[in-house]
């Protein structure tokens, strides 16, 4: 019995602390960020070139040797640079890790990561938020694409929760 009663407490107190580690955000605010990075030319919509432009940005920055395509070592160095927490002292683990990200980056599996290869993410993402096809983001599609994803997140919290919604 004191071991249900603790567990019961316990459960209580993990609760809150489990919401709490949920993300939160307002759709419009999200927009208005994006909106300012993105629409580099500042004539209220995000082109595709503009929307590519953070992803171009990151490749460049993570191909450290310049030689136009990632290594696994480079993407290894930059996914994990500086995290103490992986304390990865073996080659196997590191090794199995960069199997890991290649396996999802590298779709022609070449053993690198073109610029295609890394672009295709952020063009499928215009592709869901563009919604009327035009090949230009307003915020209002920028608005609704994260109310979709607050929504999706709140429906995925409820289902997670094992509350019965009906």
């Amino acid at each position: 019995m004191k071991k249900f009663v603790l567990f019961a407490g316990f459960m209580m107190l993990a609760m809150p602390v489990q919401a709490a580690f949920m993300p939160s955000y307002d759709p419009q605010e999200t927009a208005d960020r994006v909106m300012e990075v993105k629409d580099a030319n500042h004539d209220g919509v995000i082109d595709p070139t503009e929307f590519e432009a953070m992803a171009l940005h990151k490749f460049n920055k993570i191909d450290t040797n310049g030689d136009g395509v990632i290594s696994g070592d480079e993407m290894f160095a930059h996914r994990y640079a500086g995290r103490s927490e992986m304390n990865i002292k073996t080659p196997s683990v590191k090794n199995n890790i960069m199997n890991s990200i290649m396996k999802r980056w590298d779709h022609d599996k070449d053993g690198q990561i073109s610029k295609d290869e890394k672009l295709e993410p952020a063009r499928n993402e215009f592709m869901r938020i563009d919604r009327d096809l035009d090949h230009k983001i307003t915020r209002d599609e920028l608005v609704s694409h994260w109310e979709r994803k607050l929504s999706d997140l709140k429906k995925s919290q409820a289902e997670g929760s094992g509350k019965d919604n009906d």
